[in-house]
């Protein structure tokens, strides 16, 4: 959806730019992403497009921060509840901000990504070690408190969930967004949970 020009101060500005850029890689791909691309969505001229950022990649560099942020703001707004509950709502976060933002996929399952970007690559490393670590620290409080498996290993369960998040966006991903990423990925919760007692 092109916006109009407006001035704006440089974050916002910023944010626009990266939302832009991810609503391009979800509808047309990677490569489709350029500048001039940028620039149309936002209501902007290319040159504007320099103003905030040197180049596209680190244009990407941003998306990775956008994507961490978007999950780091997922796990503090679930607070209350069992660490079991808490898992699920995360889970459910989760899903439904990917579902909200289909360029994610397309970017972190992108051969750019994985081949050329050495350094954005390793900031969403860095980024999903921390979601996987607070997750860990989640299934340790439900073993402390007798609501999950004490042979469970914490640091195995915070991936299988993630896991459970990248297999069901790969398949929504390669349908087309074709389902609903958020009905889909909850079938597999309750095997999970079973997993989890």
């Amino acid at each position: 959806m092109k916006k109009t020009a407006k001035k704006l101060d440089r974050e916002t500005r910023r944010t626009q730019i990266v939302q832009a850029a991810l609503r391009i890689i979800g509808s047309q791909g990677v490569s489709a992403l350029t500048t001039a691309a940028i620039a149309k969505e936002v209501g902007i001229s290319e040159a504007n497009i320099y103003r905030h950022f040197e180049n596209k990649e680190e244009i990407l560099g941003a998306m990775t921060e956008e994507i961490g942020a978007g999950l780091e703001e997922n796990l503090r707004a679930v607070t209350a509840g069992s660490p079991v509950a808490r898992l699920k709502k995360i889970y459910k976060l989760h899903l439904e901000y990917i579902e909200k933002n289909d360029g994610i996929p397309r970017l972190v399952f992108s051969e750019q990504l994985h081949m050329r970007e050495t350094h954005i690559k390793e900031k969403l490393l860095d980024k999903i070690n921390a979601y996987s670590l607070k997750l860990s620290g989640i299934i340790k409080e439900g073993q402390k408190g007798g609501l999950i498996k004490k042979e469970l290993s914490p640091k195995a369960a915070s991936l299988m969930l993630i896991g459970m998040v990248q297999i069901t966006t790969l398949k929504w991903s390669l349908s087309g967004f074709s389902f609903s990423l958020v009905d889909e990925g909850m079938k597999l919760w309750k095997n999970y949970e079973k997993c989890l007692k």
